[in-house]
């Protein structure tokens, strides 16, 4: 799921015939991941906090957040904080010697926010763990905190909902929020391309030269998330792509296994 706020139509007003697809398209996916009555969701932001070398976990046991800082305070919601997942997965960190720490106890980043205003308008009211990533990473790190992430989950038995929350390249159009660049769009392309073939995991491959001139933060989700839905998802469908203002929304199921 993208993170940009003006998708979710009381933000984009007049604008919102620009990104109606990729409006439509989180509505759809919050719907699926609704439908499957999850016990819990992870929701994996590039914005939440970050330190040099953890990966993060946001502590304390109640989040508010609003989109005060893009001119909508009156859109505030809160969520329960799951415990239980983050103790397991601090244990799972552990034992696949992955570094993770609790990042402060403020408000829910917009990265995280987002996607969740399309899931409460869907109807989940149910607790969730926003996870953090490094400043320095490496694709092999990515992996084993995948691994350690699936195992703490399964060792509690529950049903659950991954949410990959990013945007690609910010660089489509003139006047985009990271200047323009011709060659953003190829970046766009090629994860495209691996989304669409129900292997998100590919992007691995895409140059880092790419994704630095894209000012992209959509890679780091999908490697997460990838060894976690296997290499042979069910149910993935691709459901919108479009970069109205210079910056690209990309919105898929990755797995589905109600279908």
């Amino acid at each position: 799921m993208c993170h940009a706020p003006i998708v979710i139509p009381a933000v984009s007003g007049d604008r919102g015939f620009d990104c109606a697809a990729s409006t439509r398209a989180m509505a759809e996916a919050a719907r699926v991941l609704v439908a499957a009555k999850p016990a819990t969701v992870v929701v994996l932001s590039p914005h939440a906090p970050r330190h040099q070398e953890a990966f993060t976990w946001k502590s304390g046991s109640r989040w508010v957040g609003s989109l005060a800082p893009f001119g909508w305070p009156g859109l505030r919601m809160n969520f329960a904080a799951d415990m239980d997942s983050a103790e397991a997965l601090a244990h799972a960190a552990v034992r696949n010697r992955v570094p993770l720490d609790p990042s402060e106890d403020g408000p829910l980043d917009h990265g995280a926010l987002v996607p969740l205003w399309f899931l409460r308008e869907a109807g989940y009211e149910g607790p969730v763990l926003v996870l953090g990533f490094p400043w320095r990473s490496s694709n092999a790190l990515m992996e084993c905190f995948a691994l350690a992430l699936g195992e703490a989950m399964g060792e509690l038995g529950r049903t659950w909902a991954l949410v990959a929350s990013g945007d690609m390249s910010h660089r489509l159009l003139p006047g985009a929020p990271s200047g323009f660049h011709p060659r953003a769009g190829d970046f766009d392309q090629a994860v495209l391309d691996c989304v669409r073939a129900g292997r998100p995991g590919d992007v691995a491959a895409i140059s880092g030269e790419l994704r630095d001139l894209a000012a992209e933060d959509v890679t780091e989700s999908l490697m997460v998330a990838a060894p976690l839905i296997g290499s042979q998802a069910p149910g993935h469908r691709f459901l919108s792509y479009e970069g109205p203002f210079g910056v690209g929304y990309l919105i898929a199921i990755l797995r589905n296994e109600a279908v």
